[in-house]
């Protein structure tokens, strides 16, 4: 671990990776205004932000968020230095490249990607679009919903139509206070809030990441009221054109379910995406780097309890 990087230098070797926000400098520092402790390895070949997450009985991991990058295996020995500490009972890994180690007993971060390639004209990517997709966008420009960016104020907006998103699809939100510590810690440089509104009252809203030459659609909700003005669909769009007139090249869509997956819980969300064109990026997953074999059957057991109970 070196203790002579600055953000610059550390940013700049991410971007020249491959890496996202979720490796970069700030994204540490989020991490540390959340209370958690982070470590930063940079090798050569390599490089990877790690961070020390809580487990039950006073027990930790170590989780990479899609990481490391480079040459994972050259960033073993660094990452097997935590195990020092006892309490420390694994490492999860999210790398380029599929390594020799036990696939992960949880996935963190979705192996497969939505991506869209901004290199094009505005008319290019339209054309690229489903044709629903595309009716979509008139149909809400036309009925007259509209797109701002918007501020820490709109976070609360954006939260409750979350929480109705999450309700109406059963799925986990962080607790409120991650999101307004993001906007806090990552805002105005590396993180936007764009609300979709109709005549006046907020229907879509989203957090859009700025990092290297991508935008990354993080977080969003959208209300049950009005659907008829497909508020979602323009929200994406609006994004799209904010990240290609900014000279980024790609616009990240955030995790789909796979093809085959049809009754995944992902597969309408997935079907939305898919319809602004684009490509599918698939990484190899997560992997467990163990330190305690004994804590981390443990813990393995623990998890297949909590979900046999759910």
């Amino acid at each position: 671990m070196q203790s002579n990087l600055t953000q610059e230098s550390w940013d700049e070797k991410v971007i020249e990776l491959g890496g996202s926000i979720l490796q970069s400098w700030i994204w540490a520092e989020f991490q540390e205004s959340l209370g958690y402790k982070i470590h930063r390895f940079s090798g050569q070949s390599y490089a990877a932000l790690a961070v020390e997450l809580p487990l039950p009985m006073g027990k930790k991991y170590i989780y990479c968020p899609k990481g490391p990058l480079g040459d994972a295996l050259g960033c073993l020995p660094e990452l097997k230095k935590l195990s020092q500490d006892s309490v420390v009972i694994f490492a999860r890994l999210e790398p380029q490249k599929e390594i020799d180690l036990p696939r992960a007993a949880h996935e963190v971060q979705p192996h497969l990607v939505w991506m869209l390639d901004l290199n094009k004209t505005e008319e290019e990517l339209l054309i690229g679009m489903k044709p629903k997709t595309r009716y979509n966008i008139n149909l809400a420009q036309r009925k007259g919903v509209r797109v701002r960016e918007g501020d820490r104020a709109d976070l609360i907006q954006l939260w409750q139509m979350m929480l109705e998103t999450a309700s109406r699809n059963k799925f986990r939100l962080y607790p409120q206070n991650y999101y307004f510590k993001m906007w806090e810690v990552l805002s105005a440089t590396y993180l936007k809030v764009l609300i979709a509104e109709y005549n006046g009252r907020p229907l879509a809203g989203m957090l859009l990441a700025i990092f290297g030459d991508s935008a990354a659609y993080l977080h969003g909700g959208s209300s049950a009221n009005h659907k008829e003005a497909m508020a979602p669909y323009l929200l994406h769009w609006e994004a799209i054109k904010l990240a290609k007139n900014s000279g980024l090249k790609f616009y990240d869509f955030g995790g789909i379910a796979g093809t085959d997956q049809t009754h995944h819980a992902w597969a309408g969300i997935s079907r939305f995406k898919k319809g602004f064109g684009g490509f599918e990026v698939d990484s190899p997953g997560a992997f467990d780097l163990v330190f305690s074999p004994i804590w981390y059957n443990v813990y393995k057991q623990a998890r297949l309890v909590r979900k046999l109970i759910r």
